[in-house]
């Protein structure tokens, strides 16, 4: 989509939500909960299947996005500005000095306890609660809320902050969808769903309650269509404002919510799977599209900001940095080396993700590590680990995590160019 943006003043809004993974969007496979608007934004928009966290801390995540930057980058000796590709710097120079961003948020005290000065740039504030009505059916939702504040102050200074970036605690935050949201999953016969209203964190053993599960499973579900719902709000205002055909919408998902898929429900599983990093994408470039695209590249948060860029000041940003180019799409083995893999880190874990398979590898002691093997995309959920059944593979991909681990600790020992490849047995499910 390059120079898909001819605006005289094109602007963005990003909005990122905690505890949003693909488990919880229909347009993902998700069938959970209905999430009809999110699904309609879908229709119109580039629609990332392979979006991949590189960490599982949000704040992280959030300062990757605004970095530019991979967060092993951030963590294994790098210098942030030193790993950026050359474009980015200066972009982004000209983005902050000519205007800020204004960033609306429902929990500051995840910028004001971060480690870094990453977010120094943006315009923070977080909005008053609204009183709003006594009944839970009326009451408007913590995202609503955050919407509307976040637009009602974004109104009156488009012209000095063209980019809206709201950050919400989704999942993470207190449930607040009517008990009735909660319901819509359950058929007749179905026990009634908790009346909790904080995230679950629940272990599963050979004791817990397959309806304990369904039940918890019902409470995100509810928070799903409930923050679907305050998504129409969202787009109503940006038409009622006359910029939509030239505002970029995007709707990122900042860690996702287990549910039970690796013995674990809701907050506290603090490991590298699919259920936590596998994150929704959607880019909606104004009204640029009359049919929606999906792009099969693997896609990272610190490569959003190629896209943001691109879209604000089209021609200060290389082609080859467009990562919304959707046309003809090439092979999997002819993607770019930079959406070939996916790789996260977390403490004493790595996860590498591959077109036609998923690595992971955790140190499990002092001198032991655990490797895990799947297929990729059937086993989207990673529920079939086959590292015993493919040992040549798991040895490349071993490899290949080695390679990028060096790399993260210093560029320079790996060059990349248009006609660098993975091997084919990583990019061709040879099953």
């Amino acid at each position: 989509m390059t120079g898909l943006n001819q605006a005289k003043t094109p602007r963005l809004v990003i909005v990122t939500i905690e505890g949003l993974g693909t488990n919880l969007v229909g347009c993902y496979g998700g069938a959970i909960a209905p999430t009809k608007n999110w699904d309609r934004l879908a229709s119109k928009s580039i629609v990332v299947d392979q979006f991949w966290a590189d960490t599982l801390r949000p704040v992280d995540i959030l300062h990757s996005i605004w970095s530019g930057t991979h967060y092993a980058k951030r963590q294994l000796g790098a210098e942030p500005q030193a790993m950026e590709t050359p474009a980015v710097p200066a972009a982004k120079q000209q983005v902050s000095v000519v205007d800020k961003i204004l960033m609306a948020t429902d929990v500051l005290s995840v910028f004001e306890e971060s480690e870094t000065d990453a977010f120094g740039d943006l315009l923070y504030f977080e909005p008053d609660a609204l009183p709003g009505p006594e009944t839970e059916e009326m009451r408007a939702s913590q995202l609503e809320q955050l919407f509307q504040a976040a637009l009602g102050k974004w109104s009156v200074q488009l012209h000095q902050n063209p980019i809206l970036w709201i950050h919400s605690s989704g999942l993470n935050g207190p449930w607040d969808a009517p008990y009735a949201y909660r319901q819509v999953m359950c058929d007749e016969g179905d026990p009634d769903p908790p009346t909790d209203r904080e995230p679950a964190e629940l272990q599963i053993t050979e004791k817990t309650d397959p309806d304990e599960i369904f039940g918890h499973a019902c409470c995100a579900g509810g928070q799903a269509i409930a923050m679907d719902e305050a998504w129409e709000l969202l787009e109503d205002a940006i038409s009622e404002l006359g910029i939509a055909d030239d505002c970029m919408l995007i709707l990122a998902g900042v860690g996702g919510y287990p549910m039970g898929e690796h013995g674990w429900v809701g907050n506290g599983l603090d490991s590298l799977f699919a259920e936590t990093i596998h994150l929704p994408l959607v880019i909606r470039p104004g009204n640029r599209l009359d049919v929606g695209q999906r792009i099969p590249f693997i896609v990272q948060p610190h490569q959003l900001l190629e896209t943001i860029l691109r879209w604000l000041m089209p021609d200060s940003v290389p082609a080859d940095l467009d990562l919304t180019e959707i046309m003809d799409l090439p092979p999997a083995e002819s993607w770019p080396i930079v959406h070939q893999f996916g790789f996260a880190l977390y403490q004493e874990q790595m996860h590498l993700i591959v077109p036609a398979w998923s690595y992971r590898w955790m140190k499990t002691g002092e001198d032991t590590e655990t490797r895990q093997l799947y297929a990729m995309p059937d086993d989207r959920w990673q529920q079939n680990e086959i590292s015993q059944r493919a040992v040549a593979t798991v040895e490349l991909m071993e490899d290949l995590r080695l390679r990028w681990l060096t790399y993260f600790q210093n560029p320079s020992t790996m060059t990349f160019d248009e006609t660098t490849r993975l091997p084919q047995e990583l990019t061709h499910p040879f099953r």
